[in-house]
């Protein structure tokens, strides 16, 4: 009954969402479509993620934004080159903030790609000699058919005798080629340690890579580390964000592979964490950030459940601007739980919030209202959604710091119904224990403090 809600709160909010989620798939992943199922690099980085968890390949997918599909790499490695091997469809065109299972194929398609990326460098790095000379490739400054998104030069490095580092440079002219002192674009660095065990980092200057095909909104840089032992794998996955972007400051997104369990069980761990500069929504009577966590757990198979946790989160609920309707401004966390079987389909989804609080500027008036045109009063509102009579007196959401929980949770079943709805139950299994405690990363930065030396080109 209260549908029209949904236009006057969804626009704005979702759209937030939505631009900067995306903001950081387009940083992470070209533009570039993959319209056939390559082979990827041999595997020792990527982590063999079920397609339930990554949107899988095919129609849709999109590839890493690096030139490892272009003549140029080919050239410099004088390796047969593939189509795009590092393509992952991620959440599609899917809303990422439908539930926490598309939020999970986002954020860990990045991982899956980006890990793939490294094993290209990695095998590659096997055919090119380590002699630390800075060499050019085939995309000259000078020519008609040069890219300023791929590579001009490139070096290979033994540092010491388990150590490689690969650089790539951008932009320079064959004339005035990079020097050893000159800071590589792109940095790939790895220590092989005793039998399958491997340790290393790649990190981005994605402004200059993505260059004029960077949106100001995309992330500035971007790092990848990852660290494998014969008993677990784990790829962390940092973003920064400059000025350009109104809401974000950093992402951070984190996979575990656990290779010692049963391949029906947990399996697999992806964590995420937005640092965020500002409320989506300007609203009076809220100065606190939002803070946005995902943990996802998967088996081998691609069965799981995903919780997607939103804390802190503005919503002013204007009902009619021309009589100066308004519900009041709040504050609240809400939590989706949604576990998923290994075809994608839905096994279980709860999604409610979990605490909310009047931060004022109600002026809806108690009674004398109307549906039609739509300017509702109190009485009308506690009616429509079935809350309590008392409800907006005394302690029950009426002055600022009352919960409000009810209320948000009465509007979201029914004002935003075009959101896919609750339905199912818990399977009570594996995922279920998986889940009932999670521990959420605690900060967007490897130093836990700031972006101090993030992304130096050092490992």
């Amino acid at each position: 009954m209260l549908a029209q809600w949904k236009f006057g709160l969804s626009p704005a909010w979702k759209m937030g969402l939505v631009t900067a989620f995306f903001a950081i798939l387009l940083s992470g992943c070209g533009a570039t479509t993959a319209t056939e199922d390559t082979a990827a690099p041999l595997s020792r980085v990527a982590l063999s993620l079920p397609d339930s968890m990554t949107g899988g390949k095919g129609s849709g997918a999109v590839a890493p934004m690096v030139g490892i599909q272009t003549s140029q790499v080919q050239a410099m490695t004088s390796a047969q080159g593939t189509s795009q091997p590092c393509a992952f469809v991620g959440a599609g065109t899917d809303d990422p903030f439908e539930n926490g299972y598309n939020m999970t194929r986002f954020i860990v398609g990045a991982i899956a790609s980006w890990t793939c990326v490294a094993d290209f460098f990695i095998n590659i790095a096997e055919y090119v000699p380590h002699d630390g000379l800075i060499k050019e490739t085939d995309n000259d400054t000078q020519a008609s058919n040069y890219d300023p998104k791929d590579p001009t030069h490139y070096s290979v490095t033994d540092d010491t005798t388990t150590k490689v580092s690969v650089r790539l440079y951008y932009g320079y002219d064959r004339a005035a080629p990079p020097v050893p002192a000159d800071i590589p674009q792109f940095f790939a660095s790895w220590i092989n340690g005793p039998g399958d065990n491997i340790d290393g980092r790649l990190v981005l200057d994605v402004v200059t890579i993505a260059g004029i095909d960077r949106q100001s909104d995309d992330p500035a840089a971007m790092r990848l580390d990852f660290s494998y032992t014969d008993v677990q794998k784990l790829a962390t996955m940092y973003l920064k964000f400059d000025g350009g972007n109104e809401w974000a400051n950093g992402l951070r997104i984190e996979v575990a592979q656990d290779l010692g369990v049963n391949p029906l069980t947990q399996v697999y761990l992806a964590r995420g964490l937005l640092d965020m500069k500002r409320q989506f929504i300007n609203t009076p009577g809220v100065p606190e950030l939002p803070v946005f966590q995902m943990y996802t757990v998967s088996d081998q198979l691609g069965a799981g459940a995903a919780i997607a946790d939103f804390i802190d989160v503005a919503i002013p609920l204007e009902l009619n601007p021309g009589t100066g309707n308004h519900l009041g401004n709040y504050i609240f966390n809400k939590q989706d739980k949604y576990f998923f079987d290994n075809d994608k389909s839905w096994d279980w989804i709860d999604k409610a919030f979990t605490s909310s609080e009047y931060r004022g500027a109600r002026t809806t008036p108690a009674t004398g209202g109307t549906f039609t045109p739509f300017d509702p009063s109190l009485d009308i509102i506690i009616a429509a959604l079935m809350l309590d009579p008392a409800y907006f007196t005394g302690t029950a959401c009426n002055a600022i710091g009352d919960d409000c929980t009810d209320l948000l949770n009465a509007i979201y079943r029914d004002g935003f119904a075009s959101h896919e709805p609750n339905q199912g139950a818990d399977p009570m299994d594996w995922r279920t224990t998986a889940v009932a405690s999670p521990v959420y990363l605690n900060s967007v930065y490897p130093n836990g403090v700031d972006w101090t030396g993030a992304f130096d080109p050092v490992f």
